[in-house]
């Protein structure tokens, strides 16, 4: 069942079969909801994860997707490490083709290198 490969005792988790089950639609789904638009690339909030489980899902954004992907650790307000993953500007157009036909149309601003924000001046 899908639900146990992102609950385990309660609590969120990644685990390795994620890999099977990942694909343009769940990556479309994921962006939407956790991805933020930067000036060059595209940074999904992990912060609810381990290192151990984001550096998982760096692995197989790079592996299944060939994406160029970096790891990017914030201090939270409370002074804990947080992690999430960048997608580099160079995988963009790469990241672009898998998503877009899945991408609604009010979040493909994530994908370009135009702010939201910018588009309402």
């Amino acid at each position: 069942m899908l639900y146990d490969l992102f609950i385990e005792n309660g609590r969120k988790c990644i685990k390795e079969e994620l890999f099977h089950y990942i694909d343009g639609l769940v990556l479309a789904y994921w962006i939407m909801s956790d991805g933020v638009s930067n000036k060059y690339g595209l940074r999904i909030c992990t912060d609810s994860y381990t290192l151990k489980e984001v550096v998982l899902l760096i692995n197989i954004l790079k592996i299944k997707f060939d994406l160029n992907c970096t790891l990017h650790t914030i201090i939270s307000e409370k002074g804990s490490k947080l992690f999430r993953i960048y997608i580099r500007s160079e995988s963009m157009d790469k990241l672009k083709k898998l998503v877009n036909p899945y991408i609604i149309s009010f979040s493909k601003y994530k994908l370009s290198k135009i702010k939201r924000w910018n588009e309402f001046k």
